[in-house]
C-alpha cells in the first residue's frame, strides 16, 4: 500500500496509540499488581515508570514509522517487520531483571509482567500508524 505520509495522520495516531495503550497498560498494571504481589519497592510496576516507558514505545514507533514510510516502497509491510522485531528486542532487558543487584526483589513473573506491558502499544502503533499516516494513492516516500 503506497502512500505518502500525513503528518497530521501520524500525529493522530500517535496520540490514540498512546491515550489507549496508556490506558490499556494502567489497567493490566493494576491487575498484575495484585495478581503477581508486585512489591511496593519494584520501581518498573510503579504508574510512573509504566507511564514514562510506553510514551517512549509509542513515540519511538512514530519515529520509525515515519523513517520506514519515507525511506521504503512498502511502508506497512517493513513497518510491521519492524514492529515484530523491536518488540522482541524490547523485552531483552525484562531477561536480565531476575537477579539484577538493581531490583533484588525482581522475578521472572515480574520480569514476564513488565514485557506484557509492552504489548498494547505495539498492537496500537501497528494497527494505527499505517491506517492514519499515510495517504493512499500518492508517492511512497513524499511527506
Amino acid at each position: 500500500m503506497a502512500g505518502s505520509l500525513s503528518a497530521g495522520g501520524v500525529v493522530r495516531a500517535w496520540a490514540g496509540a498512546l491515550l489507549v495503550s496508556a490506558g490499556v497498560n494502567e489497567l493490566l498494571r493494576s491487575a498484575l499488581w495484585g495478581l503477581l504481589a508486585v512489591p511496593e519497592t519494584f520501581l518498573p510496576f510503579t504508574r510512573p515508570a509504566v507511564l514514562l516507558w510506553t510514551t517512549v514505545g509509542v513515540t519511538g514507533a512514530a519515529v520509525a514509522f515515519v523513517l520506514v514510510a519515507r525511506w521504503t516502497r512498502e511502508p506497512v509491510r517493513a513497518y510491521r517487520r519492524l514492529a515484530v522485531v523491536a518488540l522482541l528486542v524490547s523485552w531483552v532487558p525484562n531477561a536480565f531483571l531476575p537477579g539484577s543487584p538493581r531490583f533484588p526483589e525482581a522475578t521472572w513473573q515480574l520480569a514476564m509482567g513488565l514485557a506484557l506491558l509492552h504489548v498494547p502499544p505495539a498492537l496500537l502503533s501497528v494497527l494505527l500508524f499505517p491506517k492514519w499516516g499515510l495517504r493512499t494513492g500518492a508517492t511512497p516516500g513524499a511527506w
